[in-house]
């Protein structure tokens, strides 16, 4: 239930074990790439480092150039995909086959060149027979559309004063051609539809001194000519069977090919994954080192590693040669670590909410465990219900199986729902005095006259520790990151949550509720905004900074409207809480609309369709209109007093 403490690593070591480090680096998983490195820092390790680990500053200079390397694997592993592909060959990412390949990537790039001079003509004839077969079926198909299978076409050719075309036309120039009948000098003839593409096949008859004015005609109409190659007579029909028969004796030809690739396939299959591995990882490798700093002879790459594993992953790095250093800085050296999310399985779901509205920086507090808490707490409030709630655990536990985290958050949400059921006394929307068994905190229901109020306390009581708990989280961000005006006098910092708490004892005061004199709340609400609004200059005086460095005007101009701000938004808080009480409220009146419909049809039947029907609609719209109420709340209403969301992920570098 925290933020993972991480160390950043700057590994050292001569260009010649580069991608050997890079490597163990990929295997071991767990650590992320430093792009915004000191450059001017790392420059000076370098040279303190150049005669160290090369021996001599005489040492051969090494020129690393990862651009062609990079464009030729590329182009390998497209190679290696397409074989595959047309082999039926499956390829896959393995970590034990990476780790134990025993090619190198220069050895991967011969067997593959090696493979394509005696296998691969093979694969491409193969591949342009199937090219070949496709154009005949798509061929076949515009023979076959054609509504007279019996007509010779051929025959139309002899005409003496006539010429002819048969083409494809779509539906919209097809009615364009019909409304143009009277001005073409031919016969019109639509002697097929084409299914699949949606069009039309027409044949033209015109005569021959027409025939200029009529091919122009039909090139307004995107006319696209249909051949007829010389190698095909007689009818339709005859001649779907002369392509069926070209079309049999290019797969039996594909076959025998095929057989002949099949007899190597286990052979090539294996050849071809050690390959692909091989490329994956010298692609990744390239793509890695672009973010190293570079010397004569060294690589500098910066990482960062969870603090938990420094020792091993020095160990594993160092083993590898004499010529490898890791140093660990201590502070960071100015650099913004990856934030990772470290809570345990109660609250590990909840992270799916934090990220989407982004992550916590480094030295930020997690919020899940309190978003997570305040979350399931909200949702029960608003959807109790000992049924629905039970719908959503098994729906949860269903969805888990394919989206782990959401589906376990679902569960979550279902639990909470059941807890809230027993304490409202509702089991598919039947309350108490339908289902008196049912156990209840809340006698005659949700919507007695008696309970109303009690159930909007209950929600703006939620929203006073909810708004509190937000508060608290973000005056210790603020501190812990140093930043004393927003900590101390800022409208999320300790005089905005007192001026919060004198708003809420001035309600309390209005109502009744406590006893005291109305000028006591409004006076403190006054002292505490004025501290909100003199947070600047106070700051700077505890630092013994100037008090206004932008002149005093500006400042109070800004401040005046911030002050505002900070008033309207302390109002808006607190009633948006109010909204919890109203859906609890809002979920027992749906339930009981649809109760009363059920009580006007005299069949047992209907009235347990329109209960089921009923609770269908509660769990699908009201369900989803409940939880996005829930985010808005911790977005707009929590998050934003404590939590920025300017963390930096942390990004594995491992193939995928």
């Amino acid at each position: 239930m925290a933020i993972e403490k991480m160390a950043l690593l700057k590994i050292v070591g001569s260009l010649q074990e580069m991608e050997s480090t890079i490597k163990e680096l990929i295997l071991y998983e767990n650590v992320s790439i430093d792009t915004e490195s000191d450059y001017y820092g790392n420059n000076y390790l370098i040279h303190q480092y150049e005669t160290e680990i090369a021996g001599s500053t005489n040492y051969p200079i090494v020129d690393y150039d990862g651009s062609a390397l990079e464009s030729e694997c590329k182009e390998a592993l497209l190679s290696v995909e397409n074989i595959s592909k047309d082999l039926d060959l499956k390829l896959s990412l393995d970590k034990d086959l990476i780790k134990n390949n025993d090619i190198t990537y220069e050895e991967a790039i011969e067997l593959l060149n090696q493979y394509k001079s005696t296998n691969g003509k093979n694969a491409d004839v193969i591949k342009g027979k199937k090219e070949q077969i496709k154009e005949l079926q798509d061929y076949k198909e515009k023979v076959d559309s054609i509504f007279n299978n019996s007509i010779e076409l051929d025959k139309i050719a002899d005409l003496n004063f006539f010429d002819y075309e048969i083409g494809l036309l779509s539906n919209e120039n097809r009615i364009r051609l019909k409304k143009n009948y009277e001005n073409l000098s031919a016969v019109v003839i639509r002697i097929g539809i084409i299914k699949s593409s949606v069009e039309n096949l027409y044949l033209i008859i015109y005569p021959k001194q027409y025939k200029e004015e009529t091919t122009n005609f039909l090139k307004s109409l995107s006319w696209r000519q249909f051949l007829i190659p010389k190698k095909y007579s007689g009818t339709p029909s005859q001649i779907s069977e002369q392509i069926n028969k070209e079309i049999e004796v290019l797969e039996n030809e594909i076959e025998e090919l095929s057989n002949l690739l099949n007899s190597k396939n286990e052979i090539a299959n294996d050849l071809m994954n050690k390959i692909y591995n091989t490329l994956k990882l010298e692609e990744k490798i390239l793509e890695i080192a672009e973010s190293a700093d570079f010397g004569d002879n060294i690589f500098l790459l910066d990482v960062w590693a969870k603090e938990s594993d420094v020792n091993d992953l020095k160990e594993v790095i160092t083993k590898m040669s004499n010529k490898i250093i890791i140093t660990e800085e201590k502070n960071h050296n100015g650099a913004k670590p990856p934030t990772i999310l470290k809570n345990n399985w109660l609250f590990r779901p909840f992270e799916l909410i934090v990220k989407m509205y982004g992550l916590p920086a480094y030295n930020e507090l997690d919020p899940t465990p309190f978003m997570a808490l305040t979350f399931c707490l909200a949702f029960g409030i608003m959807f109790g219900d000992i049924g629905q709630g039970f719908i959503f655990l098994i729906a949860g536990i269903l969805l888990s199986k394919k989206m782990d985290l959401a589906g376990q958050l679902l569960t979550r949400l279902g639990v909470s729902s059941m807890i809230f059921g027993l304490v409202y006394g509702s089991l598919f929307g039947l309350e108490q005095h339908q289902l008196p068994w049912l156990p209840s905190l809340f006698e005659g229901g949700p919507l007695s006259p008696d309970n109303i109020p009690k159930i909007l306390v209950v929600g703006i009581t939620y929203g006073f520790i909810a708004l509190s708990g937000s508060y608290i989280y973000g005056i210790i961000n603020s501190l812990k990151s140093g930043d004393k005006e927003e900590g101390l006098f800022g409208k999320n910092g300790i005089f905005g949550y007192l001026f919060f708490l004198s708003f809420i004892f001035t309600i309390l005061t209005i109502v009744g509720l406590i006893k005291i004199p109305l000028s006591i709340p409004l006076l403190l609400l006054v002292v505490f905004l004025a501290f909100i609004v003199l947070k600047e200059p106070l700051a700077n005086a505890l630092d013994k900074k100037e008090l206004f460095p932008h002149g005093a005007g500006a400042y109070f101009t800004e401040s005046i409207f911030e002050s505002i701000e900070t008033i309207l938004s302390t109002l808006s808080n607190t009633v948006s809480f109010v909204r919890v009480g109203a859906f609890a409220l809002n979920h027992a009146g749906l339930f009981l609309a649809f109760m009363v419909i059920s009580e006007l049809m005299d069949n047992i039947v209907l009235k347990i369709l329109v209960l089921a029907l009923g609770n269908i609609l509660i769990l699908t719209l009201e369900g989803l209109i409940v939880f996005i109420q829930g985010l808005r709340l911790q977005f707009y209403e929590m998050f934003n007093k404590y939590f920025r969301g300017e963390g930096i992920e942390f990004k594995s570098i491992k193939l995928n």
